[in-house]
């Protein structure tokens, strides 16, 4: 009997011991992949534009934005310009700039300058804006910026040999997917009206903007009741 009982703890023991070890087994190969799966993740560009929109004010004609990379490998970004036209139904519709002749290109066109980018991991780099032509209305301007695969004769200046190291080593990382961001230019008029009216009938709070400039409300939040369950602040645009 007692034979049969230091048989049974001598297996447990070794089962106990066994058990241990597969464990910590299983757990290495897990942190491996878990640390393969972070790395691929992570070795990409990674782009942020800051503010999503850019006011103009009458006595602005120029302004600088910074495009930042925290991602782990270089960024190719293009810099395109769209013009938004808004209908009296406030419908809007975006298209690209018209083409006009070099005597009145800076008069008409909203220039943005460098329209390529190539910021290196953990940097950023700094864009022109610049309107010069009338301010006898209120535009309104997007411009994207968009990571890309760099390809030859697209403007970012890399021999072929690079774009083929480049883009081998975004397949190896597991690139497939960029993210890009749209800021909004407000090009205010010459002579803005402000006439900002607030209704706060019927339980209800409209705020309307009868005056020809665009007014921003910052510090929104949004409650429930007046001391709880208020959403995070946020900025709106009329």
């Amino acid at each position: 009997m007692d034979i049969v009982l230091v048989f049974n703890k001598v297996y447990f023991l070794l089962y106990k011991k066994l058990e241990y070890v597969c464990l910590k087994r299983i757990h290495f190969i897990l942190t491996l992949l878990l640390m393969s799966i972070t790395i691929t993740v992570c070795a990409a560009p990674s782009i942020g534009i800051g503010s999503m929109y850019d006011v103009f004010t009458p006595e602005t004609q120029s302004l600088t934005k910074r495009v930042y990379n925290t991602g782990t490998s270089t960024a190719f970004v293009r810099v395109e310009v769209l013009e938004i036209d808004v209908t009296p139904k406030m419908n809007q519709r975006e298209s690209t700039q018209k083409e006009v002749d070099a005597g009145s290109l800076t008069q008409e066109r909203l220039i943005v300058s460098p329209l390529r980018l190539i910021i290196p991991p953990s940097g950023f780099q700094t864009v022109r804006i610049l309107w010069s032509g009338a301010r006898d209305k209120e535009r309104y301007f997007r411009i994207r910026f968009t990571p890309v695969l760099p390809e030859e004769n697209d403007g970012f200046g890399m021999s072929k040999d690079e774009i083929t190291q480049y883009k081998k080593n975004a397949l190896e990382a597991g690139i497939n997917v960029l993210t890009g961001y749209g800021s909004v230019v407000v090009m205010q008029p010459e002579k803005p009206l402000f006439n900002t009216v607030i209704d706060d009938r019927n339980k209800q709070i409209a705020i309307i903007n009868k005056g020809n400039a665009t007014i921003i409300l910052d510090n929104i939040r949004y409650c429930e009741n007046a001391k709880s369950h208020c959403e995070n602040k946020s900025r709106e645009i009329i």
